[in-house]
């Protein structure tokens, strides 16, 4: 039995990785690994996003904010053991979500499991720090990040 992803969502209180397709995606997106940051506000969750199209983020921020760039965490097999390729955190872009809404993001007809809890904690603080940094990011939602 499959259990809803808005029930898993309440599970998600710390850094984890989950690997769903997200609906706010365009529709041919694949599926993507995506890191839970904890927050202050126990009923939402913050996302990052793995990707491995390194070039064309990196491309993408060149053209259109070049301080945005360093707030890009490159990460690879020896940081989180199930990626198959160089990829990079997504930290100028996180999702802020309530628990109750998550599964208006995950795809139904798309796999959703959690891949990670045990994420090293100089990736934790590189993530968090890209997150600070970021010329993005409202500052709202640097406020409510809780780490350490």
């Amino acid at each position: 039995m499959d259990i809803p992803p808005e029930l898993v969502a309440k599970t998600l209180s710390g850094f984890s990785v989950c690997y769903f397709k997200n609906e706010e995606h365009q529709p041919d997106a694949p599926p993507h690994y995506h890191i839970t940051v904890p927050i202050n506000d126990d009923s939402s969750l913050l996302l990052t996003v793995i990707t491995s199209q390194v070039e064309t983020r990196q491309k993408y921020y060149e053209r259109t904010n070049k301080e945005a760039l360093s707030s890009l965490v490159t990460v690879s097999k020896k940081d989180l053991k199930f990626l198959k390729k160089k990829s990079i955190v997504e930290c100028n872009q996180p999702q802020l979500i309530r628990k109750i809404d998550f599964n208006k993001i995950v795809d139904p007809d798309h796999d959703f499991k959690i891949v990670a809890r045990d994420i090293p904690n100089e990736l934790k603080e590189e993530i968090v720090q890209a997150i600070k940094a970021s010329p993005i990011v409202k500052p709202f939602i640097k406020k409510m990040i809780k780490w350490p």
